[in-house]
């Protein structure tokens, strides 16, 4: 196969899910995490939503070399803070070097998304983290 996910695919994980309590826990969890942010004073929309992207990402599954450059920026951030260079910095030069001039821009403008949305998970897991 191509690497590609069948529907069949998609079922069997879906009923290994189901097999293994993975709703119920989740539901217990929120509903857990909930309770602790309203004692605290946090919004309980907060905690609902950061449950649901980290369930979306495990159902849907991350590329292994999407979560590598998570990693890497959050390392940037925790060592060097909010850098302006960010992007050079993440820059694959051998890459990069290879491309055409178009292929340079549509590197950068692919690499700034992929910084932009690592950045927001950052900072979405850490003030969750911070308030629970």
């Amino acid at each position: 196969m191509d690497g590609k996910k069948s529907l069949k695919d998609y079922a069997k994980e879906a009923k290994k899910r189901l097999k293994s309590n993975f709703w119920q826990d989740y539901k217990s969890k929120v509903t857990l995490e909930s309770e602790r942010a309203e004692e605290i004073g946090t919004t309980k929309s907060k905690v609902v939503e950061y449950y649901q992207s980290k369930v979306a990402v495990s159902i849907r599954g991350v590329k292994s070399e999407d979560e590598d450059f998570y990693k890497r920026v959050k390392t940037l951030i925790e060592k060097c803070g909010d850098v302006s260079d960010a992007l050079g910095r993440l820059t694959d030069k051998e890459k990069f070097n290879s491309l055409s001039y178009e292929g340079k821009q549509r590197y950068m403008l692919e690499l700034s998304e992929k910084y932009r949305k690592a950045k927001e998970r950052y900072y979405n897991e850490l003030q969750f983290e911070k308030t629970i």
